[in-house]
């Protein structure tokens, strides 16, 4: 494949320097292919027109897959083309397969340093500070001079979501790009205030305790004892209500319960262990 003046071919031994190490500099994408991959080809003129266009702004990197095996599987590389973008020597992107130039270029958008950033981090300083209405203020400001950047509308409707403002929280959501709505910080997000819009809209836990020792099958008050447990940090416990649901009930309230612990497992994150552990309850329970 011919290759852009922009990229750098890495292989193990020059990965730590060109990509790792670079990577604290500025964002590194990282482009694993093989010479027989035609959706690579297809591929490497858009990223090599991305990478001169934008060039100082990210390293172009290419690794033949077939040539550094080590590397594509240290990186779970499973599927070509896979882009990877790594920031501070960690990965933190990626996207597989051959994307429409729009969609590439909306991806290497996200993913440069701009001014904003400064201000997240500030924000997020400000948050841990237990300041967040002070964080929601300044993303706010910060949006009127980069209103199409979605890791701010993401942090703001985070900070939002933590103040309990569900709707503005929902309204700023509403404006995140149709690409980052696909990534699982958007996903769990949004479960996240869906939990905490149904806590809010039911009876406190003591009420809907009583009520289920007498009435067992009550699945609406154990599926609301889910969210207002998920809300009180005790995510097992809520998970382990909506699992009796989908063990006891029947059809579509057992199709329900099951969409209502999907929905935790959002909330959760993929990498949060319980969620790995719970999902074969899950399937144990609809066996």
């Amino acid at each position: 494949m011919t290759q852009s003046t922009h990229a750098v071919e890495v292989t193990t031994d020059s990965f730590h320097q060109e990509v790792l190490e670079k990577s604290r500099k500025m964002p590194v994408l990282v482009d694993f292919w093989a010479e027989w991959c035609n959706p690579c080809k297809m591929l490497n003129p858009i990223l090599a027109s991305l990478a001169s266009e934008y060039e100082g702004r990210f390293q172009l990197t290419k690794v033949d897959t077939d040539q550094q095996q080590q590397l594509a599987s240290e990186y779970g590389v499973r599927s070509l083309p896979t882009v990877k973008v790594f920031k501070d020597a960690r990965p933190v992107d990626e996207f597989t397969g051959v994307l429409p130039e729009r969609v590439v270029r909306e991806f290497v958008e996200r993913n440069l340093p701009r001014p904003a950033d400064d201000v997240l981090k500030l924000a997020n300083d400000l948050a841990s500070r237990e300041k967040t209405s002070e964080a929601v203020t300044l993303l706010k400001q910060a949006l009127e001079d980069d209103p199409g950047y979605d890791k701010l509308k993401l942090a703001l409707a985070g900070y939002q979501h933590a103040e309990d403002s569900i709707e503005e929280a929902r309204t700023t959501l509403k404006g995140v790009s149709p690409t980052a709505q696909q990534d699982e910080a958007f996903k769990g997000l949004l479960a996240r205030i869906e939990i905490r819009e149904t806590a809010l809209n039911s009876e406190n836990q003591d009420t809907l305790l009583s009520r289920l020792q007498s009435t067992p099958d009550d699945h609406d008050s154990r599926r609301r004892l889910s969210a207002v447990l998920f809300e009180r940090g005790e995510a097992e416990a809520a998970m382990d209500h909506l699992l009796e649901i989908v063990r006891t009930g029947q059809s579509e309230i057992k199709a329900s319960a099951r969409e209502n612990l999907l929905q935790v497992f959002q909330a959760l994150g993929s990498s949060d262990d319980r969620v790995s552990r719970y999902r074969r309850l899950l399937a144990q329970a609809l066996n």
